[in-house]
C-alpha cells in the first residue's frame, strides 16, 4: 500500500510541477509585456524632447545615455508616422468618395445591383488602406515596445539603488525625474512578479525534496 501511496504522491508532485512551471512561463511573459509596456509610455513622454536643441546639448549622463536609443527610435517613428498619415489620408477620400458616389437613388434593380457592385470595390478599397493603418499602427506600437526592452537595464544600471528623485536645479532635473517615476513604476511591478517567480521556483525545489525522500523511504 505504501508502494501506492507513494506513487499517487509523485503522479500529483509531477502535475503541481507542471503547473508550477506553466505559472513561471506567464510570469515571464508578463514581464517582459510590463516592459515593452514601459517602453511605450517612456517615448510618448519624452517624444517631443527630440525636437527640443538643448535636448542634444544637454551634459547629463542619464540624458547621454538613452539618448542614442531614443533618437534611433524617434527617426524610425517619424518615417512610419508620414505613411500612417499617407494610409489615413487615403481611407478619408476613398469613404468620402463612397459616401458621394451616389447621389441619386437607384431606379431599377439593374441599377441597384450597379450600385451595389460598385460600393463593393469602393469598401474593398477601404478595406486596404485600413489594414495598412493597423499594420502601421503595430510596427509602431513594436519600436516602442522594443525601446522598453533595450532601455530597462540601461536605467537600472543608472539609477541603481538610488532613492528619491533629483532636487529641481533646472529642466533637465525635471526631465530625469519624469524618466525615474517611469522607470520605478516599471521596476517596481518587474520586482512584484520577480517575487512570484521565486516563490514558484521555491515550492517547485520543494517538491523535489519530498519526492527523493520518497524515493528513500521506499529503497
Amino acid at each position: 500500500m505504501a508502494f501506492f501511496g507513494n506513487a499517487l504522491k509523485s503522479g500529483k508532485a509531477v502535475g503541481q510541477k507542471a503547473k508550477l512551471k506553466a505559472d513561471i512561463l506567464l510570469l515571464d511573459r508578463t514581464m517582459v509585456s510590463r516592459k515593452k509596456l514601459f517602453g511605450i509610455e517612456l517615448y510618448d513622454d519624452l517624444s517631443d524632447l527630440t525636437c527640443q536643441q538643448d535636448f542634444y546639448a544637454v551634459d547629463d549622463h542619464i540624458i547621454a545615455a538613452i539618448r542614442p536609443e531614443l533618437l534611433s527610435l524617434d527617426r524610425e517613428i517619424r518615417a512610419l508616422d508620414g505613411k500612417k498619415l499617407h494610409a489615413k489620408g487615403n481611407l478619408d477620400l476613398a469613404q468620402a468618395i463612397r459616401r458621394e458616389a451616389f447621389p441619386v437613388a437607384a431606379a431599377n434593380w439593374k441599377e441597384k445591383a450597379s450600385n451595389a457592385s460598385k460600393t463593393a470595390g469602393m469598401v474593398a478599397n477601404e478595406t486596404k488602406f485600413k489594414t495598412e493603418l493597423k499594420v502601421i499602427s503595430g510596427h509602431l506600437n513594436a519600436l516602442k515596445e522594443g525601446f522598453g526592452i533595450k532601455i530597462f537595464p540601461i536605467l537600472e544600471d543608472l539609477f541603481g539603488t538610488a532613492s528619491g528623485p533629483r532636487e529641481i536645479h533646472c529642466a533637465t532635473d525635471i526631465v530625469v525625474n519624469q524618466i525615474r517615476e517611469r522607470y520605478q513604476s516599471c521596476k517596481d511591478d518587474v520586482n512584484h512578479i520577480n517575487r512570484k517567480k521565486i516563490q514558484k521556483d521555491a515550492i517547485i525545489d520543494q517538491l523535489g525534496v519530498e519526492a527523493s525522500l520518497r524515493r528513500m523511504g521506499s529503497s
